[in-house]
């Protein structure tokens, strides 16, 4: 079966939701994009992918977020990348592609605000991976090879710009409930989630289509 449907999928560091939308994208036969996004959005814009990857879903500046980019990219064409702030450029670029990815079928997409860049056009559905803080310590700390203050840390810091970086884009809450259509905890572990999230998608695709 061919399928059209985006998945995009949120996550709490350390919850394993880049595990998850990889082996959910193998259970379904579609393509996976995560990182292999900044490569395509290097193409696109022109810029090197080693300056994209140095800004990557990370809060550039207290100033830069302490204005609302929400609705910006919608309006904007990757041509006018250059006139914007660096995270601007990213997520301009990204945003391009995304839109491309979307257009050809369908794909896991990992961050990047995907939810929001789709809400209009779009078939798509929207998960948010979340676990119990105890388990995403854990995580870190055996993945990172860290001590758990410092796993605590990197987990604070990492959820803090993943949600300056949400707000900023979309003007609202990351991991708000209202912009997913599934909320999970890995806390049931990697390949339930993956079941759960596999058969979920296959039900919403089924039911848009009749």
């Amino acid at each position: 079966m061919e399928h059209k449907m985006v998945l995009n999928i949120g996550r709490e560091f350390g919850s394993g939701g880049r595990e998850i939308g990889k082996l959910v994208a193998q259970k379904l036969g579609i393509p996976y994009y995560d990182k292999e996004l900044i490569v395509l959005a290097a193409e696109k814009s022109g810029l090197s992918p080693e300056y994209l990857t140095s800004l990557d879903e990370q809060s550039v500046s207290s100033f830069l977020y302490s204005f609302s980019g929400a609705n910006f990219s919608m309006g904007m064409r990757v041509n006018s990348v250059n006139v914007l702030p660096p995270a601007d450029q990213l997520f301009l670029s990204q945003s391009e592609v995304i839109r491309d990815i979307a257009k050809q079928g369908g794909a896991v997409i990992v961050g990047r605000c995907a939810d929001y860049v789709l809400q209009e056009k779009y078939n798509h559905l929207n998960v948010f991976i979340q676990a119990p803080l105890r388990q995403r310590v854990q995580r870190v700390m055996e993945r990172h090879a860290l001590e758990r203050k410092a796993a605590e840390s990197l987990i604070a810091k990492t959820d803090k710009n993943r949600a300056n970086y949400y707000l900023h884009f979309t003007g609202e809450k990351w991991g708000d409930r209202k912009c997913f259509d599934l909320i999970l905890s890995s806390s049931i572990g990697i390949e339930a989630a993956v079941d759960i999230i596999t058969s979920y998608y296959l039900q919403v695709e089924a039911a848009s289509e009749k």
